[in-house]
């Protein structure tokens, strides 16, 4: 337990995004579910919200509480990792990070699941909010592939929640359960055993080209095979297609090349064949990081947010990115990195084998996350870079504006923004309602509580 007269409570109160300053009543350790169980109904007794923080990575420093004086339950200790080879189901700890969960599961006997390239995310958030990742097209997202949790409630109580025991939990939870309706602490999710060969897959194109890569990048998504989950990198000088390709370089080839007949020849190609871990810790190097060791990855200062198309952006969108990466904001500080990411969805992601909280979001084209990041001085206000905060504001308020794709402003909850046109509908449409219902039954006095939470 570490409270702020604690020595070690400025650092155990950081969370990634350092513009974020966070001043928890106290960050509290479990090492067991007892001692979780018993942390939340002290916390409930005395009427203090709680906030659970699996890796810290919330885009806006919820994992700090969001507020001042919350209980942060920490759940770093959560460590458990099992796998029944009969069934592939892994039993995993939310403490894990994605790094050496993937490591766990190669080590077990070749096995993966279908989650993010950033190794020090914590396993909880992102699968409880989606879990969008490396080979979701394929597998779907990763809380499609949740079968089990076991779940501490707001009285204190241990569940286990499947799709039989408290199915209406279940089906909350897997989609918009980050931090809302009780205190995760150990999932049983469904694996898989990962293919001999995986390709990595780079093909770069002239920045004068964007207009003619994002034309041909939104066609070619409606029809990319399952076995390719690929995303488009636009920076200042460059448009950049990337990838996992679950198979030889040859049949990557193949799959690219009905791209390229729309594109023409990118300016370079790299097809890099090896292992699904060998791809995994390819992407995580691109992070700054390594998967055994997610506490190499930098803590960062950025201004990120989301959207989701179920169409191809229009002309006047993409031309509002293009005016934005082209003069991005002065960092008198150190650097600054401008950033849109295209992500293909569909695949297995539109096609889950249940219900979930997710299912709002079947039929998305491809999301786009875009933002700025910057180097960073110290934690708190001196984090701040003021030209980049105004930057993202502007660019932001600019792009939902514009947004083209059905009558309500659609976004993605594991990358949550604040104060979002449209609220909580932007993350969970039509099923905030009966999201709404769940929370009143499991947690009645609010105590699993955040700006945002439900």
């Amino acid at each position: 337990l570490s409270t702020p007269s604690s020595p070690i409570y400025n650092n155990d109160r950081l969370v990634f995004n350092h513009i974020f300053d966070h001043t928890p009543s106290a960050i509290f350790h479990p090492s067991s579910e007892a001692d979780a169980a018993a942390a939340v109904a002290c916390a409930a007794a005395h009427n203090v919200s709680i906030v659970p923080r699996s890796g810290g990575h919330s885009f806006e420093g919820y994992s700090g509480g969001g507020k001042t004086g919350s209980l942060v339950i920490d759940l770093n200790l959560f460590q458990q990792f099992a796998i029944d080879h009969d069934t592939a189901i892994a039993t995993v700890g939310a403490g894990n990070r994605l790094g050496p969960l993937y490591t766990k599961l190669w080590n077990a006997g070749e096995y993966l699941v279908p989650a993010g390239s950033c190794p020090g995310v914590g396993v909880g958030g992102h699968a409880l909010g989606g879990g969008m990742g490396m080979v979701g097209r394929k597998y779907g997202t990763l809380s499609d592939n949740i079968v089990g949790l076991t779940m501490v409630d707001a009285n204190g109580n241990i569940w286990k929640v499947n799709a039989t025991s408290r199915p209406d939990l279940f089906w909350a939870l897997r989609g918009a359960g980050g931090g809302s309706f009780g205190l995760v602490t150990e999932f049983r999710i469904q694996a898989y055993k990962a293919p001999a060969t995986v390709t990595t897959v780079l093909a770069m194109y002239p920045w004068n080209m964007l207009q003619t890569v994002t034309d041909a990048f939104g066609m070619w998504a409606e029809n990319v095979a399952d076995d390719f989950t690929p995303l488009m990198y636009l920076g200042r000088d460059m448009v950049v297609v990337m990838g996992t390709f679950l198979g030889s370089q040859d049949k990557a080839q193949i799959a690219l090349a009905s791209l390229f007949a729309l594109t023409g020849s990118p300016l370079q190609t790299n097809f890099d064949e090896g292992t699904w871990y060998q791809a995994a810790a390819k992407w995580a190097e691109m992070e700054g990081a390594k998967l055994e060791d997610p506490f190499a990855e930098h803590a960062r200062s950025f201004r990120l947010r989301s959207l989701l198309y179920r169409q191809a952006i229009s002309d006047r969108e993409l031309a509002i990115i293009s005016k934005y990466l082209n003069n991005p904001p002065n960092n008198p500080n150190g650097r600054v990195t401008t950033t849109v990411i295209f992500e293909i969805w569909g695949g297995k992601i539109d096609n889950p084998s249940s219900t979930s909280a997710f299912d709002n979001h079947r039929g998305t084209l491809y999301s786009i996350q875009y933002g700025a990041d910057w180097s960073l001085s110290s934690s708190g206000s001196g984090s701040i870079c003021t030209a980049c905060m105004d930057w993202s504001e502007r660019f932001a308020k600019e792009l939902q504006a514009a947004y083209s794709s059905g009558q309500g402003l659609e976004a993605y909850q594991n990358y949550m923004e604040r104060d979002i046109p449209n609220g909580l509908r932007a993350y969970y449409g039509d099923n905030l309602s009966r999201l709404i219902k769940v929370k009143k039954s499991v947690d009645p006095g609010n105590i699993f509580m955040f700006p945002q939470a439900i």
